[in-house]
């Protein structure tokens, strides 16, 4: 079966486990450093017992894909409808189809946490959009900012935009993917103890 091959492509795992959404490239392949880091972080995750959230395509989306299933996890995508000319990666376990952008991303926001993989102007945009929600939505929702590329995104975020401490203290950082599962349980234990919403 390629990499390409759609599975189990209407069946859709009922929540019980605490569901991770990672978002990240599709176009980094099984030679770039970041590839493995996104394997690692996959199995990482399945051995804590949690549900892998991803795109369900290829690249980083893969690559944190197949770590969580050959540790035994399950891992749901997340991929378009109208995406005719790319099929999900091979190690979904279940698919949930999107007909847009908006329920794509409502998928992450239904998660317990989310980690952002380097990435593109996609994952910059998902990852903008799940910060966003935790700072208006009363529901901050734990954000890991995974590589070494994202400290300086963000520092010229603050720099050019209007972004204050409180809305960067809803960011964690990390540079390998054991403080990336750190942060997310850290972030999970402060979700259910931490105050109200912010505004």
């Amino acid at each position: 079966m390629s990499d390409n091959t759609p599975v189990n492509e209407n069946i859709s795992l009922a929540k019980s486990a605490l569901e991770i959404g990672v978002m990240g490239s599709a176009r980094l392949t099984e030679d770039d450093e970041r590839w493995m880091q996104a394997r690692k972080l996959g199995e990482l995750l399945a051995g804590e017992g949690y549900v892998v959230v991803t795109g369900g395509y290829g690249g980083l989306m893969a690559a944190v894909s197949r770590g969580a299933h050959e540790k035994g996890g399950s891992v749901v995508g997340l991929p378009m409808q109208h995406w005719t000319g790319i099929a999900p990666n091979r190690w979904n376990a279940a698919l949930r189809w999107s007909t847009d952008y908006g329920t794509r991303i409502n998928h992450f926001l239904r998660c317990d946490a989310v980690v952002a993989l380097p990435g593109g102007v996609g994952t910059l945009s998902e990852m903008a959009l799940v910060w966003a929600a935790s700072q208006t939505e009363g529901r901050p929702l734990p954000l890991v900012l995974l590589g070494d590329c994202w400290p300086p995104v963000i520092k010229a975020i603050r720099g050019s935009l209007v972004v204050s401490d409180v809305d960067l203290n809803l960011l964690r950082f990390a540079a390998s993917p054991e403080e990336a599962l750190r942060e997310i349980q850290a972030g999970l234990q402060d979700k259910r103890v931490g105050p109200g919403p912010r505004g």
